[in-house]
């Protein structure tokens, strides 16, 4: 099964108080689905095993500001905002294709468990949408969806003042050195 990779951000002056804010901003600049509009909210406290404070669908993308009011109320330290959604990336099936990618975006409170103690994350997926397929021969697709998340990458560079940011997988691997390797192999 292939491992998820992550886009990690960690910004100056990130506290509890600026939890909010800056979901709304992730939400705000993050290039939703058109082709799959549709978004669920979770709050959730103390680390993601709990069951969430809140869960709220909604069956287009929200205006951000209704998000951030909906879990508003739940804000404190340990609590992490979370939105999954969809964005658009091309996927091999046989062909390429534009289709409808799930996307998880999470803001952290300062107390909450996040594996690398990060204050934004982006969950983009299974790596292999941005790794060639061996049997597709093209990678202009491939190009694409990797633009994607460096856009994602200067768009946040350009909401936040960012300290650090890391991309990598589930196994903790420096994704973009693996990308490097594999194009030069």
């Amino acid at each position: 099964m292939p491992d998820h990779l992550y886009l990690s951000f960690w910004v100056e002056g990130h506290s509890a108080l600026s939890v909010p804010t800056a979901f709304k901003k992730v939400i705000e600049e993050f290039p939703f689905s058109r082709l799959r509009p549709e978004a669920t909210l979770r709050v959730h406290a103390l680390e993601f095993s709990e069951a969430p404070l809140l869960e709220t669908v909604f069956e287009v993308i929200p205006d951000a500001e209704e998000v951030v009011n909906a879990a508003r109320e739940f804000l404190h330290d340990d609590v992490a905002f979370q939105l999954d959604a969809f964005w658009e990336l091309w996927q091999w099936d046989g062909d390429w294709s534009l289709k409808p990618s799930p996307v998880s975006i999470e803001v952290y409170g300062p107390e909450f468990a996040s594996d690398l103690g990060e204050h934004i994350r982006f969950d983009l997926g299974v790596e292999t949408l941005y790794l060639p397929p061996d049997d597709s021969g093209i990678l202009r697709p491939l190009q694409s969806n990797i633009r994607s998340i460096l856009h994602l990458e200067k768009d946040m560079e350009a909401t936040f003042k960012v300290r650090k940011q890391s991309l990598w997988s589930e196994e903790g691997e420096n994704f973009a050195e693996r990308l490097e390797a594999l194009l030069n192999d």
